[in-house]
């Protein structure tokens, strides 16, 4: 099945939540957002107790990736937990890239009772944005977006990987925007590209920078988790 009929499938399940509710004081539709919010909150804590490991992504896109996932894919995600034990045993190789110290070490303890061996798990600290306070960037030339100085060391790790080498990549981390830009030559052509949270006003420049991509999106009705793949 192609990634659309995967899609399809995913969100065709009986009482799937469909649209973003998230309104800010004051916008249309706010009392709206606030009455259903615990409601939408207890659903979607019950899918994920019943769905263990569940990573913190939309109902939809966890039943997506459970059919799209296959034992000879390869990726890479920024920002670790249990999305790590939820796509590891589903893969070939998964490269997963953590800032925080006390969350890695935590992590890496899950890997040994779970019996994981197949993650190339990296722990990479905000660095000290002085060290990069005058480096140029081909993201802020080409799409002049302010790069995130503190966290180059982090988004920057994927240049050590061969081009179109992966099969998908989930950003759910830090510098997201920048994660994504410098990650896309790593992609195979036919790539998974998955944003958590993209309904955030900050992630607006990831969608007018895969906008040529074929994209589709699910929710749980207060956060988005949108798909593109890579043409």
């Amino acid at each position: 099945m192609s990634e659309l009929e995967l899609y399809e499938k995913a969100i065709s399940t009986p009482f799937t939540v469909k649209k973003l509710y998230l309104r800010e004081p004051g916008e249309k539709g706010y009392w709206i957002y606030r009455f259903l919010r615990p409601i939408l909150k207890l659903r979607y804590y019950s899918f994920r107790y019943f769905h263990k490991p569940c990573p913190w992504l939309a109902p939809s896109a966890v039943r997506f990736l459970k059919s799209y996932l296959t034992k000879e894919m390869q990726g890479i995600e920024f920002g670790s937990g249990i999305s790590t034990l939820f796509i590891a045993p589903k893969v070939k190789h998964l490269i997963s890239i953590e800032h925080n110290k006390e969350w890695f070490e935590m992590i890496s303890e899950r890997f040994k009772t779970m019996g994981i061996h197949n993650v190339d798990y990296r722990f990479i600290a905000q660095n000290d944005a002085k060290m990069f306070e005058s480096a140029e960037f081909e993201m802020e030339k080409e799409l002049n977006f302010p790069v995130r100085r503190d966290y180059v060391n982090y988004f920057m790790t994927v240049q050590s990987l061969p081009d179109e080498s992966l099969d998908f990549i989930l950003v759910d981390g830090r510098a997201r925007p920048e994660c994504m830009y410098y990650a896309l030559p790593k992609l195979k052509k036919g790539a998974l590209i998955i944003l958590d949270n993209s309904e955030r006003k900050h992630y607006e420049i990831v969608f007018k920078m895969l906008e040529k991509f074929t994209t589709f999106n699910t929710t749980n009705g207060l956060t988005d988790t949108t798909f593109w793949v890579k043409g």
